[in-house]
C-alpha cells in the first residue's frame, strides 16, 4: 500500500465517519469521536496518521495519541487529499505553510504560533541523544500514535486502541523506515510488547523484522511523566551505544 493511499485512509477513517454520521451506532470510537464535540465531518478535527517524512526518518516515536486544540490550523474532513498530505508529511517544514516552527510551535488559526509544546521539544531531545547532534524534525525524526484520533487527556483512548490498532498499527510501521521506533508511555508500550511478544523486562528490544526491514524498539516513559526520561537515565549498560550504532 503507498504512502498516499493509508494516510488518505486513516484520515478519513470509516469508523470515525460512522460515529459522526450515525449517532445512534455502536463503535468503539464513539467516546474519542464525540468528545470533539464537532458538529458534521466538516468541522471534525481529523485522525493523526504521522507527522513527518515517515518513509525517510531513521527513528519513529510512538505514543498514545494526539492531542487536541480548536485553535491550531489543523486538518478538518473537508481538506482535500492534496492539503492533507502536505500538513501530514512536511508538517515539520518544507510544505505550504509553516505548520509548525522550531519542532515545537504549532500554526495557529489567527496565523500566530502557539508556545513551545512541550511534548515536540521532548522528542526533539531525545532525537539529538540518539543522533549525537542537531536534528531536523520530520526529517531525521517523525511521530506516530497506537490511536489516531485527537482528544484531551487521553479520552476514549482505551475503548478505542484494540479497533484501531488493528486496522492501522502494522501498516504505519511497515510503512515507515524507522530504524529505531521509540515507544513513549505506558499504554504504547503495553501495546506493543503485546503485539510484538517483547518481555515486559526490558528496556529495548531484540531485533524485530517488520516491513522486510530490522528495527529495535526502545521504551520510555511518557514526556509528561514525573520521572526521569532520557536514554541515559532509562536504559540500562550499553543499550544506548547499542541504538546509536545501529543508526550510524
Amino acid at each position: 500500500m503507498s504512502e498516499k493511499t493509508l494516510l488518505s485512509e486513516i484520515v478519513h477513517c470509516p469508523h470515525a465517519r460512522e460515529c459522526q454520521e450515525d449517532l445512534s451506532v455502536e463503535n468503539p470510537c464513539r467516546k474519542i469521536v464525540d468528545s470533539q464535540n464537532a458538529i458534521g465531518l466538516e468541522k471534525f478535527q481529523v485522525p493523526e496518521p504521522w507527522s513527518g517524512q515517515i518513509e525517510q526518518a531513521p527513528i519513529l516515536f510512538l505514543s498514545s495519541n494526539p492531542s487536541i486544540g480548536s485553535d491550531e490550523d489543523y486538518p478538518t474532513w473537508d481538506w482535500s487529499c492534496s492539503e492533507v498530505h502536505d500538513y501530514f508529511n512536511y508538517r515539520f517544514g518544507g510544505g505550504r505553510k509553516h505548520w509548525i516552527v522550531d519542532g515545537t510551535k504549532s500554526l495557529l488559526k489567527d496565523g500566530k504560533y502557539s508556545r513551545s509544546t512541550r511534548f515536540w521539544a521532548a522528542v526533539r531531545q531525545r532525537a539529538i541523544e540518539l543522533l549525537q547532534r542537531n536534528v531536523s524534525p520530520g526529517i531525521d525524526y517523525a511521530l506516530t500514535e497506537i490511536v489516531h484520533c485527537k482528544s484531551r487527556a487521553e479520552t476514549g483512548v482505551e475503548e478505542s486502541q484494540e479497533q484501531c490498532v488493528e486496522a492501522y498499527l502494522l501498516r504505519v510501521l511497515e510503512l515507515a523506515r524507522a530504524k529505531v521506533i521509540v515507544v513513549l508511555g505506558a499504554r504504547a508500550k503495553q501495546v506493543i510488547q503485546s503485539q510484538f511478544n517483547i518481555s515486559t523486562a526490558n528496556s529495548i528490544s531484540e531485533f524485530v523484522e517488520i516491513g522486510n526491514r530490522e528495527r529495535f524498539f526502545a521504551f520510555l516513559p511518557h514526556p509528561n511523566a514525573r520521572i526521569h526520561r532520557s536514554f541515559a537515565k532509562c536504559l540500562q549498560g550499553d543499550e544506548l551505544e547499542k541504538l546509536r550504532a545501529f543508526l550510524r
